[in-house]
């Protein structure tokens, strides 16, 4: 990730990424990010959701509530970041396999967002393509929104190699 691909704005104390992340072409700033979270638990799905939509972050979230919904969205809808939980009736482990990149589309980065805490499940997932793997219980509306800020500079720095 180039440095200069990451700006961040100080709103209200708080390290905020900057509008120009929200955008995968830097010269559309008509386009809001568009995040699509992937969560079987209604609470926590509603929670977050409601955290990326308000300010300081205004993203446009997408809410699924399984993997194969979330799969359908992603493939319907302009998604710029996946946010995904492993702990689902159906595998998060399968939907993260089935969201990596072929050669037909462009790369959506995907950020785990999770209750389990099991080093070697995590590790498997950045393994399988996931950029990071965040932890609910630590994790605030902030690190969530600069992760996604984060992951979208990394899938944007992939594209132009």
């Amino acid at each position: 990730m180039n440095l200069s691909d990451v700006a961040f704005n100080k709103r209200d104390g708080l390290s905020v990424i900057d509008l120009r992340l929200r955008h995968i072409d830097p010269l559309e700033h008509s386009q809001p990010v568009t995040v699509l979270l992937i969560d079987d638990n209604f609470e926590d799905r509603k929670s977050w959701s409601a955290a990326l939509k308000n300010q300081p972050f205004e993203f446009l979230v997408l809410e699924a509530d399984c993997g194969e919904s979330g799969i359908k969205l992603c493939e319907s809808q302009q998604v710029d970041c996946v946010v995904l939980d492993l702990e689902m009736p159906e595998s998060g482990l399968f939907t993260l396999l089935r969201l990596i990149p072929d050669s037909t589309r462009h790369h959506v980065p995907v950020v785990i967002l999770t209750k389990l805490a099991q080093p070697a499940l995590l590790k498997l997932m950045k393994n399988l393509g996931a950029y990071e793997c965040l932890m609910k219980e630590y994790c605030s509306a902030e690190k969530l929104a600069n992760t996604i800020g984060q992951a979208m500079a990394s899938a944007k720095s992939k594209r132009a190699i």
